[in-house]
């Protein structure tokens, strides 16, 4: 008896929507708050479950009646309203997901492709004389940081490759690469100007 009681419920709920969303559709403003007030805490507990991040949730939630009001005049929806309303929150976090995918590899390509341009070696931007100064002076260096050196800036090498060579972390890298160019640098600096 429960059961047919609450598919009863929804099914006046569901002729309530579809009137909503009807009048939704001939500019109702007043329909459309009744809807938002009506549905808004459901879709975004979903978005929430969903996303875990409530700010997210929020934001997509919002974006959903925005776009519903927005795009009003295209409403044509004839059976189950409620699965309308989910499903086009659901399409929402799917191309949230799509795109923060999208921006991910973006980022990443991007990024190593900065990391290629800006590493630009000594040997494209001095002269014959000058790289020999810059070696000569590289061999007082600790014998790892002077290693690091003369791969990086005058071999062309990446980071990464120098990493793989010496079996280390691509920070240590990092490190030994930024603590020869603080060593240097007034030297450079001098030599370069």
């Amino acid at each position: 008896m429960a059961f047919y009681l609450w598919r009863k419920e929804c099914a006046v709920a569901t002729d309530t929507l579809l009137e909503l969303l009807e009048r939704i559709r001939t500019n109702d403003y007043q329909a459309f708050e009744q809807l938002f007030e009506a549905h808004w805490r459901t879709l975004y507990r979903y978005a929430y479950k969903v996303l875990r991040h409530a700010p997210d949730a929020e934001d997509i939630t919002q974006e959903l009646f925005c776009d519903l009001w927005a795009n009003r005049t295209q409403l044509h929806v004839q059976t189950n309203a409620q699965s309308y309303l989910l499903g086009a929150l659901r399409k929402k976090i799917l191309t949230r997901f799509r795109d923060a995918d999208i921006r991910s590899r973006h980022l990443q390509h991007f990024g190593a492709a900065q990391e290629i341009s800006t590493e630009l070696t000594l040997r494209h931007l001095v002269s014959h004389d000058t790289l020999a100064a810059v070696q000569a002076r590289a061999q007082a260096l600790p014998p790892k940081e002077k290693e690091v050196f003369l791969l990086s800036m005058l071999h062309d090498f990446s980071v990464k490759e120098i990493a793989e060579r010496f079996a280390t972390s691509e920070q240590t890298v990092r490190n030994q690469m930024n603590s020869a160019l603080h060593k240097l640098s007034p030297y450079l600096v001098k030599l370069l100007s």
